[in-house]
């Protein structure tokens, strides 16, 4: 995370209407499937539904899951799941910095999984160490790997995807702050300046320079192996792991990666790094893909420009990783004013319509100042890009000792965050329009399939609907569809009339449940 950013300027008739009134996390309002039932808890985990036989010149009737069906993929910047509809999907970080360096052995638990699925977050991205998972020079730590997946496997429980992210901030502990093990840091003769903290030390010191500078050049470490290597042998280890996890999202493949030595020339160029962009962190991420690949895991993988991508200053030339057709491209929103988050974003979607790759905002926020969280969560939203917000702890709960609410709930950061959206959209979005102040909503999609074709009618189109948001319910129109989903249900799903072509769903506070 590298939050300062400013530290380094250097109705089938058309129309519907329903009202609703939000319910705390109970199995009997938390319909998971889109037809008017409640036999099944939010957080069950759907699998593929079968459309009901039509009869002929029948009305559609609804049909498949509300909640996103795994395995994630894509379709051009598109996240979809396996029914094809768009994710739009909010989630946190979740990463534990500390020995032993695992999100459980910070408190995280099953409550605040539970929490975070009732109040719309889907995704966590989850933190791996090297310093966890290779303490001792080229063997995998698998002990390390299983405690990793105690928290997928608890995710997964609650119906959230868990993106696996390869974690560093300042290279390692010996020269910054955390990552690398000390035997994977190699400084030669560089001066290694530990008076320069976070984020500073990216400029001020030699020695996390050349830390990064001796891995882009694929030095040798003392097991005889490149450090590229084994950072690829990390990875073969993760994805013999989670190969076979459907609520695996995918894999982040480094956090914020730093130039090396000649850091000073991506400053002057509103390009950024091309050379170094496919010099140094193309064959990196083509290693860890062609990993994560020969491990039989097939699910997305993600890699992130360099960290000053992040500051909305400069481009990016990367290539989608590895050349692969499940891969794309992660990147963060930490601008050096808050009115240059929306080019941060726009160079982002920009690389996405270039490369057909996959789009994901795996961080934004590290703060609590509700103004930069309303700037920076509109403009994601609003150009339509799934996000992660950093960070669960300590942004948005105070302490991972209990469980979430009351006092133990930065009361700022949710009411910024726990907002309704489209979940699980049945065609291609177009345009979304949220207004926190009034806790409104309006959206509106194509039906068409992203890459072309349509789904089957019925097919419902999913919002998420909080209770946090919406204590005393809340009213949903809809343009050239209907609502399919119960009164009280902080699901909100609608289904498209025959023949429609685009719909849009207006969302209000206010109403009754019945």
């Amino acid at each position: 995370m590298l939050e300062v950013a400013t530290a380094m300027a250097l109705a089938a008739c058309g129309s519907s209407t329903t009202a609703a009134t939000g319910t705390s996390h109970d199995a009997s309002v938390h319909a998971a499937d889109a037809t008017r039932s409640d036999s099944a808890p939010r957080d069950a985990k759907p699998d593929v539904a079968k459309p009901d036989v039509a009869v002929r010149d029948a009305p559609p009737v609804p049909s498949g899951p509300a909640l996103p069906v795994a395995p994630v993929g894509h379709e051009g910047r598109w996240l979809t799941d396996a029914t094809g509809r768009v994710l739009l999907v909010h989630g946190v970080n979740m990463v534990e910095k500390e020995t032993p360096y695992y999100p459980s052995a910070a408190g995280f638990s099953d409550a605040d999984a539970a929490w975070l699925s009732d109040n719309g977050f889907l995704v966590v991205r989850v933190g791996v160490l090297a310093t966890g998972l290779m303490p001792t020079p080229g063997v995998v730590d698998t002990s390390y790997i299983a405690e990793v997946g105690k928290t997928v496997t608890d995710l997964a429980s609650h119906g959230i995807y868990s993106l696996i992210d390869f974690h560093q901030d300042g290279w390692g502990p010996l020269v910054g702050s955390d990552g690398f093990p000390a035997w994977m840091t190699l400084t030669g003769t560089a001066v290694n300046n530990l008076d320069a903290g976070f984020p500073l030390y990216y400029e001020d010191n030699p020695a996390l320079q050349q830390a990064f500078q001796s891995f882009w050049d694929d030095a040798p470490g003392p097991d005889g192996k490149g450090l590229e290597e084994d950072y690829a042998s990390m990875f073969a280890a993760l994805a013999t792991a989670f190969a076979g996890e459907p609520y695996v999202l995918g894999y982040d493949l480094l956090n914020e990666p730093w130039p090396g030595t000649t850091w000073s020339d991506c400053l002057n160029d509103a390009a950024g790094c091309p050379s170094l962009d496919k010099g140094e962190l193309a064959p990196l991420y083509a290693k860890a893909v062609s990993a994560i690949r020969g491990a039989g895991d097939h699910h997305l993988i993600f890699g992130e420009p360099f960290v000053l991508f992040n500051f909305g200053v400069s481009t990016t030339s990367l290539p989608v990783p590895g050349g692969d057709p499940n891969a794309g491209m992660s990147f963060h929103v930490y601008p050096i004013a808050p009115s240059m988050s929306p080019a941060v974003i726009e160079n982002a979607v920009t690389w996405a319509e270039a490369t057909h790759g996959a789009l994901l905002n795996s961080e934004w926020g590290a703060t609590e100042e509700t103004s930069t969280l309303t700037t920076e969560s509109l403009a994601l939203d609003s150009a339509l890009v799934p996000w992660i917000f950093w960070s669960f702890c300590c942004e948005l709960v105070p302490s991972l000792d209990a469980a979430p609410g009351g006092t133990n709930l930065v009361a700022s950061t949710a009411a910024a965050l726990v907002q309704p959206y489209p979940l699980a959209v049945a065609g291609t979005p177009e345009k979304l329009t949220i207004d926190p102040a009034a806790q409104t909503l309006s959206f509106t999609w194509s039906t068409a399939r992203p890459g072309g074709g349509t789904f089957a009618p019925g097919t419902v189109t999913t919002f998420e609907a909080p209770a946090l948001t919406y204590p005393h319910g809340y009213s949903a129109t809809v343009t050239n569809g209907s609502v399919t989903s119960l009164p009280c249900a902080p699901l909100l799903t609608v289904m498209a009339k025959p023949g429609a072509t685009s719909l849009t769903v207006d969302l209000k506070p206010g109403g009754s449940c019945g």
